[in-house]
């Protein structure tokens, strides 16, 4: 059988056609043509909907009313349905039953004058909603017009109500003060109380209503008023800044604020020569330290607490004063003297103490060699006179006060011999503050004279007491502790100064004519002395700069820390966290002011036990940012100042604050035991 292989080779082969072309698409098929029926019309007009007879749907006029000529219609919208708009209708109905709802109230609230205005706008055929409108306009205006209510009242962070123990006996609780600053008075004692201070007010010199106004409003509040500040053209003492409206505005304020702490300085001299560009009672120097110390009083100034950092305003102004500080601090003058006050006590709100000590001391040696002192050296002007009395004064009581509180003898063992002029009969020597409250048609005086004068008084105890106790081979005893008290008066500082005198005394026996005894005198000054700590939080709060307040603030918070313990249960510990939490909130709020209360907030903290802190935290509502923000010491504390009375000589050592914060400043308090998320009631009874 051949080989079929072979046979196929053998054949010719076939011939290869091209592929046949592409045919052309084939065209899609016509769309169908439009359905004969009639599009769907949403709504039909009233009268197609009347006759039920189909409507065209057409607008303004559909065609069946077109061949009628009858007038047409719609209760629809244009694209709304039949549902879609009984559903407005009922909208529109309600919303107008309101309208008419909120005329009627205001018929029915309104005083009759007003209300007949608005009756007879109605019988004048006035709209609702025109006559709604008018009201709510005049409304408005009438609110811009009217200033903000000012007798604003603080009210306690953790428990509101003013402690029993501080309410029983207590004379504080009858003053003025106490009833016209506390929600929590009694009803039958506050009319009596508010009366008493209109009728003071009106047996005053001055008008009752500015009177009223130190009573019923907060001195932060208030505007200091002199023309002096009006046009002052500051910039021509300072390289710093050439604003000059922002510089009287921080005087201003330190003028209201700090200058009655430090009165460094003669106010009427310093701005007569400030605006006149005399300089002698007025200098570049002087300038330059007030306003780096105006600038933690003023919360215009961002970031006034960081004396560090070269951006701001308080940096600059600290360093501008320095600076002329090393070319005139050997200059024998008024000014250089009182700017040396004022480094020491800016220094010491910082926490610096130590490097502001030579300050204080080129102060005094400067003052005995112009012999400030001695009132008997001739050749001097009257004005010159009245400044340097003023002035040895101030240095005598900034010496006294600084040798208290850092335990040492003061380095003036004398007080001046000038005399301190009655501020009824001499006010010009003094210099009068006038504040001006909102809402206040006249101008209310701060009474400096008086202030300065009991304060001056008040500081000669204070010096004697310091020469007693810390002079060496010098002791304080019972006796000369009786014989003090004798000598002072009420007033916050009184029991601080009573507290430190007795405590290291409370352990001794007395005699019969010695009463009360040392311990129930310092009882009763501890509780006064939070009775004043809390007057002043409901009237003031505790934000605007008060260096004052430290010293009262930490006395009450390390009694607090000493008290509460594992043993501290049920109502009294309640009453120790809230005077605890109100001290922690009151540093807090001061830290934005100077570095002085960031220091002794962290030391307070550091202190506490976990559950304070975790109430605190709740309390103050304080997210984890604002928590942890500036957890490590930006700067270090150079400071002997004991924050709390010492008891023994040999305990000094743990209370001096640089200690304190490294021991406790730098804790991480925050990993608490107590959970996230609680009311601080329910904390309490978590841990009580």
């Amino acid at each position: 059988m051949p080989d079929r292989s072979s046979q196929a080779r053998g054949r010719p082969l076939r011939r290869v056609l091209p592929a046949p072309a592409q045919q052309a698409p084939v065209a899609a098929a016509p769309a169908p043509p439009p359905s004969s029926r009639r599009d769907v019309i949403l709504a039909a007009c009233n009268t197609c909907r009347k006759q039920k007879t189909k409507c065209s749907g057409e607008r303004p006029s559909c065609s069946r009313c077109l061949q009628r000529r009858s007038e047409c219609l719609y209760t629809t919208q244009p694209g709304e349905t039949t549902s879609q708009a009984l559903k407005r209708g009922y909208r529109d109905l309600r919303q107008r039953t309101s309208v008419h709802e909120e005329l009627f109230e205001l018929l029915r609230n309104l005083p009759d004058r007003e209300a007949d205005h608005v009756f007879k706008r109605i019988r004048d055929g006035a709209d609702v909603n025109t006559i709604l409108n008018l009201i709510r306009a005049g409304n408005l205006l009438l609110q811009m017009a009217v200033a903000p209510e000012t007798r604003f009242r603080y009210e306690f962070p953790y428990r509101s109500e003013m402690p029993d123990y501080c309410i029983e006996n207590n004379p504080y609780l009858d003053s003025i003060i106490w009833g016209a600053a506390s929600l929590y008075a009694h009803q039958d004692r506050q009319p009596d109380v508010l009366a008493a201070a209109s009728a003071a007010g009106r047996a005053g010199d001055y008008g009752t209503e500015g009177y009223e106004s130190i009573y019923l409003k907060p001195f932060h509040a208030a505007e200091v008023v002199d023309p002096r500040l009006i046009d002052a053209r500051i910039s021509r003492w300072t390289s710093v800044s050439n604003d000059d409206a922002l510089m009287r505005e921080m005087l201003a304020v330190f003028l209201r604020c700090e200058y009655m702490f430090t009165s460094a300085f003669q106010k009427d001299y310093f701005l007569d020569d400030l605006v006149a560009k005399r300089d002698e009672f007025c200098s570049s120097l002087l300038v330059n330290i007030i306003l780096a110390y105006a600038c933690v009083c003023s919360q215009r100034v961002s970031n006034r607490a960081e004396y560090w950092n070269p951006d701001t305003l308080v940096y600059r102004f600290l360093a501008e004063a320095k600076r002329i500080w090393e070319l005139e601090a050997h200059e024998p003058r008024i000014t250089t003297i009182q700017a040396g006050i004022l480094f020491s006590v800016f220094h010491n709100l910082c926490g610096l103490d130590e490097i502001g000590q030579p300050y204080r001391l080129q102060a005094i040696e400067l003052a005995r060699e112009i012999r400030l002192f001695d009132s008997t050296v001739g050749g001097r002007s009257e004005k010159m006179k009245r400044c340097m009395s003023f002035m040895a004064w101030t240095l005598f009581s900034w010496e006294s006060l600084v040798g208290f509180s850092f335990l040492f003898s003061p380095l003036i063992k004398e007080p001046p011999n000038w005399r301190l002029p009655d501020p009824s009969k001499e006010p010009n020597w003094y210099g009068e503050i006038w504040l001006k409250y909102p809402l206040s048609t006249t101008l209310s005086p701060s009474y400096f004279g008086y202030i300065f004068r009991s304060k001056c008084q008040f500081r000669v105890i204070m010096h004697d007491f310091a020469l007693a106790a810390y002079t060496e081979g010098s002791q304080v005893t019972v006796e000369k502790a009786y014989e003090l008290r004798q000598r002072l008066k009420s007033c916050t500082y009184y029991h601080y100064l009573i507290i430190t005198i007795f405590e290291p005394l409370i352990d001794t026996e007395t005699n019969m004519y010695q009463e009360p005894s040392p311990r129930e005198i310092i009882a009763e000054s501890k509780r006064h002395l939070q009775t004043l700590m809390r007057l002043y939080y409901l009237r003031h709060g505790y934000d605007a700069m008060d260096l004052f307040l430290v010293v009262p603030l930490m006395l009450a918070a390390s009694e607090c820390l000493e008290a509460i313990d594992e043993g501290t249960t049920g109502q009294d510990l309640e009453v120790q966290r809230s005077t605890l939490i109100l001290v922690a909130k009151g540093l807090y709020d001061q830290r934005r002011n100077h570095y002085l209360a960031e220091a002794l907030f962290r030391v307070i903290r550091g202190r506490m036990r976990p559950p304070e802190v975790a109430l605190l935290r709740e309390t103050m509502n304080l997210d984890d940012k604002e928590w942890d923000e500036k957890r490590d010491m930006v700067q270090a504390v150079r400071s002997s100042w004991p924050v709390s009375v010492v008891k023994k000589k040999e305990t000094v050592d743990s209370q001096i604050l640089t200690n304190l914060v490294e021991n406790y400043g730098h804790l991480n308090v925050e990993d608490t035991d107590a959970p996230q998320g609680l009311h601080p009631r329910d904390k309490q009874k978590l841990w009580s």
